[in-house]
Formats: structure tokens, sequence, C-alpha cells
């Protein structure tokens, strides 16, 4: 049995139900749609690190993220977890590469593998900057489209078993931010390698009533 994980980056619940219904109605589909939890902290690194086969996940000093060890960043990287976990009969690319594929290759690369990885990036390249997250909406429209375009070439290079995922989902906010809607305090404590709007990675982070704290042991890392 041969089967393809597709990682669609950012692709929310919603839309992946929408996805869902799109394949059903195409003729000789059939789509189940389930729920899964994000990682925490949910972000991009994480989450598409989580979605590997692994015994462990590490966060570096650096905020870069490690499986058994091995460097996730890069698609070279999440190559070589794959097959550590797998054998040689398992890749990982990019879905421009697959969708520029023409049949015989695609058919050679199904032929060759019996897992493959295929990384997806429109809504998160598109809603994670400020300068066009307005347009997120029918970005997710435009992935839709693109994710049963990338079903239809599978199937037509003789693979049936398709997994469509997401490493995290995505905030909307259409209005302005109030000033209570801040939070109150900063994060600090001894050392903060990774910062963002949602979150902060660091050792030894100081509680205080705006943030939830949460140890790398609870989250299994």
């Amino acid at each position: 049995t041969k089967i393809v994980v597709v990682i669609s980056d950012a692709m929310r619940y919603e839309i992946g139900v929408e996805l869902g219904e799109w394949i059903k109605r195409e003729d000789r589909f059939s789509a189940e749609v389930e729920v899964i939890v994000s990682m925490l902290p949910s972000y991009t690194q994480l989450g598409m690190a989580a979605l590997l086969p692994h015994q462990n996940l590490a966060i570096t000093a650096d905020g870069s993220i490690q499986v058994d060890g091995v460097s996730t960043q890069g698609l070279d990287n999440r190559v070589k977890v794959l097959q550590n976990a797998l054998g040689k009969d398992a890749i990982a690319l990019r879905a421009a590469d697959l969708m520029g594929m023409g049949k015989e290759d695609s058919r050679e690369l199904a032929k060759n593998n019996r897992v493959i990885y295929i990384f997806h990036n429109l809504i998160d390249a598109v809603g994670d900057k400020s300068e066009t997250e307005q347009k997120v909406f029918a970005v997710a429209e435009d992935a839709i489209k693109e994710l049963v375009d990338i079903v239809k070439k599978l199937f037509n290079a003789n693979i049936s078993n398709v997994l469509v995922t997401s490493d995290h989902g995505f905030i909307y906010q259409d209005h302005l931010i109030d000033e209570s809607e801040f939070v109150g305090e900063d994060v600090q404590g001894g050392e903060i390698f990774y910062r963002s709007r949602r979150f902060a990675l660091g050792t030894d982070l100081k509680e205080n009533p705006s943030v939830m704290i949460f140890t790398s042991v609870a989250l299994d890392l």
C-alpha cells in the first residue's frame, strides 16, 4: 500500500471540511474529514516537524526543531528524517514540483516510493504577512482548488490513498485592536530565543497574568 501525506500550511479545519466536499463532488473519489489538534505552540516549524515520523521532538537554543536528533529545517533534512524512519522508499517534495511533472515522471515517483510527503504553501504564504493578510479568504479558495488538483494528479499516477492535513490553522482579525486586547505585561525569562506576537520560547519564563506558561515536558518536547 502506498500513501501520500499532503501538508498544506495553515489550512484550518473549516477549509479542510470544504476541501472534503469539493473532493466528494469529483467522480471516483470519496473523502472523510477528521479533527486533528495542532502542537503548542502552533507555528510552522514545530507543526511540520510533528507531522514527520518521530520518537522525539526537540526545540534547540536557536529555535529550530529537531526530530530524533536531525534538523527539520529545509526539504533535504525532512527527506533525511523520512528515510531514517521509513527507509529509502520514502520521499518529500514541494507541491509545485509535483504539479510540474509530466505523467511519466509522476508515475515513476509513485512506482519508486511507498510514502510520499508533499508540502503545499499558499494560505500561510499570503495570510502570515501583514500587507497581504486581508486576501486570506480568497487564497483559501485557491488553495482548495490546488489541493483537489494535487489529489487528481496523484490518482492519475496510480495513488489512491491520500492524507491531506496541516501543521496549524490561523486566527483572523478584521478590526483595529483596542488597547484592552494587548497583554498587560511582556514575557520575561532567563533567555528568550524565539518571540512572536502570539508566543515566546525560552528558559525560566516568569509567571504573569497575561500569559499561560507550558513546560516542554507538558508539551512532549
